[in-house]
């Protein structure tokens, strides 16, 4: 991962110091959502779908679903992608909340690119409530446009940009490909291998925006002098 440096006179205007307390919510939203993803992974693996208690409220968000029908777990009923998930809205208004710090963060980089990957999930969130099955594939539609606006810019490095990118696509694939009759282990891989590459890629960026925070901070302490 990159170092971000900032100097008062040449960086201040590109992470954008009005964005300050932007960044800091930001960043809690990316690790609350990176947390919710890896609480379900952790809960499927060691107590499987049929566990009990406030976890299992945790493990039916529609990632885990569609792994769970690719691989055909204890006939887990596709119905489920078809309902109005409480877990579901959550995760893309963490998600939402995210990608306006990031579009703080790149619109220098790009402004088109961080716009559209922000709107998706305002979109996708208004979409899933109208709807209950569409709109939550914005979660990895966005993370693939700002992923690729990253490889432009210093602030997150190529690793995470590259990781964004890579868990996009194998979620993206592995989303549309889903059919409810024809479950697929191949399918189920690259949805398995690219939830965890998303979860780890959310934990990141939270650290990242709350380093930026930090940053400004730091930059404002030598402006005031």
């Amino acid at each position: 991962m990159s170092t971000l440096k900032l100097n008062p006179t040449t960086e201040l205007e590109t992470v954008g110091l009005r964005s300050q307390n932007l960044y800091r919510i930001a960043g809690a939203a990316a690790l609350m959502a990176g947390a919710l993803f890896l609480v379900a992974l952790v809960d499927l693996v060691i107590a499987g779908v049929t566990s009990a208690g406030w976890l299992s409220l945790l493990q039916n968000n529609w990632l885990v679903v569609l792994f769970q029908l690719n691989a055909g777990l204890n006939a887990v009923q596709y119905d489920l992608l078809n309902q109005l998930n409480l877990l579901d809205m959550a995760i893309l208004a963490l998600t939402a909340t995210m990608y306006l710090g990031l579009y703080a963060a790149l619109r220098r980089t790009s402004r088109i690119g961080a716009i559209i990957a922000a709107l998706q999930p305002f979109l996708g969130l208004v979409l899933f409530i109208a709807t209950k099955s569409a709109g939550r594939s914005g979660v990895m539609g966005a993370a693939l446009v700002i992923s690729l606006v990253m490889l432009r810019s210093h602030i997150f490095g190529k690793a995470i940009a590259s990781l964004g990118i890579l868990a996009s696509l194998l979620l993206l694939v592995g989303d549309f490909g889903t059919t409810p009759d024809s479950p697929s282990n191949l399918l189920a891989i690259s949805i398995g291998i690219g939830y965890v590459l998303l979860a780890t890629w959310f934990l990141l960026i939270g650290a990242r925006l709350l380093h930026l925070e930090q940053s400004v901070s730091r930059v404002r302490a030598l402006a005031s002098e």
